[in-house]
């Protein structure tokens, strides 16, 4: 594969307003640190950030990063970037300086290879708990992927960190007791029960009507004693 060459320029003005015109203009703000240097704030086409991340290698592609008026160039990776959420457009973009001889530590993605018997013949699931693990190797060693076996996974079958088989040069740092993938039983379906019975309560109106039966009752007492008291009264006029 053909050596990766990206162009930057140094970048004088910081803030947002600057930012804004530098993305009208169709670049996008980054920087460039590591290796125990200076940060150095450059500008930066995004489809040239946009073609690695890309490729299968992704943000662990290792290219040559060029300083435009300087002529300097040096190793270096992406080690992160921002898009904007709604267009998915590059906004910033991050640079670290790397040497071919000295190990980095970057997450590798998990490729599975074959087809388990567990899923196809049983009607299982397959869950992936991992889907990356961390490792170190120089930059030159680092694999695209690792895979994984899964074509002898049955029901209840898991394969763990410590299975994995890597290149010599690479060192797993990732748990080697964390599961990477696993086969587990099909969904069982719920049986339809029998409709819940609804509890019978007494009707309303009935404990509406005795209470007016009540209150009727207590409105006849009511003339009675009245009755009674205009009788006292009369005796004693008389």
């Amino acid at each position: 594969m053909n050596e990766i060459v990206i162009d930057v320029t140094p970048r004088t003005e910081f803030g947002k307003n600057p930012s804004r015109r530098l993305r009208r203009s169709g670049m996008i703000p980054g920087i460039v640190y590591g290796s125990q240097k200076p940060p150095v704030p450059i500008s930066v086409d995004p489809k040239q950030v946009e073609r690695i991340l890309h490729l299968e290698s992704g943000v662990n592609t290792v290219f040559m990063l060029h300083l435009v008026g300087k002529d300097q160039r040096r190793y270096a990776m992406i080690k992160d970037f921002q898009a904007d959420p709604v267009s998915n457009r590059l906004q910033h973009a991050d640079f670290i300086r790397i040497q071919m001889d000295e190990a980095v530590q970057v997450n590798v993605p998990i490729q599975t290879v074959g087809e388990a018997p567990g899923v196809k013949l049983d009607q299982g699931i397959l869950d992936m708990p991992l889907r990356e693990i961390r490792i170190e190797s120089l930059p030159a060693d680092i694999p695209d992927h690792i895979q994984v076996d899964i074509s002898a996974l049955k029901i209840g079958d898991s394969i763990r960190v410590a299975e994995l088989k890597v290149p010599p040069k690479v060192k797993i740092l990732t748990e080697t007791n964390q599961v990477v993938a696993v086969v587990t039983p099909p969904a069982k379906e719920e049986e339809p029960g029998a409709a819940p019975v609804a509890e019978v309560t007494e009707p309303e109106v009935i404990k509406k009507g005795k209470a007016a039966s009540e209150e009727e009752g207590a409105a006849e007492e009511a003339p009675a004693k009245e009755g009674k008291s205009e009788k006292k009264e009369s005796k004693k006029e008389a």
